[in-house]
């Protein structure tokens, strides 16, 4: 079993040197795919992140192999955050590993799954990227990911339609489509483009909870496997 004190210890220089490579590639590509779409080139994300291409092909032999690490990275920061908003819904402490959103008086109703979408929205380190028109069976890291991101979920819609935030219908594939709509690549600074998605994010949720309390029901939303039924063939 694993020592629980590793993960504190510091890494050699080599193992450092490593992990901050990956890290600028990864944080790179995000960028570059973002910007550019599926087509960018491992070439010009190796020039954005500063390193050779020869490094990146080493640590994934393929521009597919590092979608999907971006994809794997960003459902499971979506997961814990998932996580984090529960616990805290809870009423449990608990250590915040994204930016809080900044707190606009009347920006919109107050709501787990409306704290989530800003949450993810401001502090995430970039989007859940999709695949252009799905591809081979999901890998097991991203299986596991998305379950445990689904599950969390569940638990902030279910509090959420149960306090009169959200009306009967709206799921937690409702969650992730959201999502998606609220926070597209816009030419923008990071801070302009956080705030016109929140400035939408608040629109939506109004609308969501003038709905759940009129008592009228969405109609039939998708359900978690048709979300993930988009990421496969």
């Amino acid at each position: 079993m694993p020592d629980p004190a590793a993960t504190d210890r510091p890494l050699p220089g080599r193992q450092r040197e490593a992990r901050s490579n990956d890290s600028a590639v990864l944080t790179a590509a995000r960028e570059v795919f973002s910007a550019r779409g599926h087509d960018a080139s491992m070439a010009e994300i190796a020039r954005h992140a500063g390193v050779g291409v020869g490094s990146i092909y080493r640590r994934y032999p393929t521009k597919e192999a590092l979608v999907e690490a971006l994809r794997v990275h960003a459902v499971t920061e979506a997961a814990a955050l998932a996580r984090e908003v529960r616990l805290a819904a809870d009423g449990v402490p608990v250590h915040s590993s994204t930016e809080e959103a900044g707190d606009e008086p009347g920006a919109m109703p107050a709501g787990a799954v409306g704290t989530f979408l800003a949450r993810q929205i401001a502090g995430a380190t970039g989007p859940i990227l999709q695949p252009p028109g799905g591809g081979g069976p999901i890998s097991p890291q991203l299986a596991a990911a998305s379950e445990d991101l689904r599950t969390n979920l569940e638990a902030l819609v279910e509090r959420d339609r149960a306090d009169g935030m959200v009306p009967d219908g709206f799921t937690t594939a409702d969650v992730m489509q959201l999502l998606l709509h609220l926070r597209p690549a816009l030419p923008f600074p990071r801070a302009h483009a956080d705030a016109l998605h929140l400035r939408y994010l608040g629109f939506a949720m109004r609308g969501l909870h003038e709905q759940a309390q009129s008592g009228d029901s969405l109609g039939r939303g998708p359900h978690w496997d048709e979300w993930m039924g988009t990421w496969h063939d």
